[in-house]
């Protein structure tokens, strides 16, 4: 089970609302809770193994959340930042590694609400898919193993 550090500030109903508005869609009910109990933040443990990626496993840096004072950390600047970059991307950014890698939840036609890790390094987006969906995601972060 992960512990979060660093949390956002409390937020309700009505700004998950406006982050479903910004994304044309209801986002889904283990992600709303996140969001509500949490608002993003520091994940201890916070090693994800990422089937089929180079270099995996990788960290899970920080959950983005609304309203929390680094922007870097927050959820609609780096929804902004996606819109701007890759305009047809169709992914929601939820969380970053230390490594610039965004976790983002699949925004495609038939919304499953599954969680993709998005390498940004080169000259093109490559992702992988981590989990079927953002609870399963929470439950694959584990302790690092030497």
């Amino acid at each position: 089970m992960i512990k979060i550090r660093d949390c956002g500030p409390q937020i309700n109903a009505r700004h998950i609302a406006d982050v479903e508005a910004a994304i044309g869609r209801e986002l889904p009910a283990s992600y709303k809770a996140f969001l509500l109990k949490e608002n993003g933040g520091l994940p201890t443990p916070d090693t994800v193994d990422i089937e089929a990626a180079p270099g995996s496993p990788t960290d899970v840096q920080v959950f983005f959340g609304i309203g929390r004072d680094v922007k870097s950390s927050d959820l609609s600047w780096n929804m902004d930042l996606v819109r701007k970059r890759w305009p047809n991307l169709r992914l929601l950014p939820v969380a970053c590694d230390s490594g610039g890698g965004l976790f983002c939840l699949d925004l495609f036609e038939e919304f499953t609400g599954g969680v993709m890790y998005c390498e940004l390094s080169g000259p093109h987006i490559v992702c992988y898919e981590v989990a079927s969906n953002f609870e399963s995601f929470l439950e694959k972060i584990r302790e690092w193993k030497q």
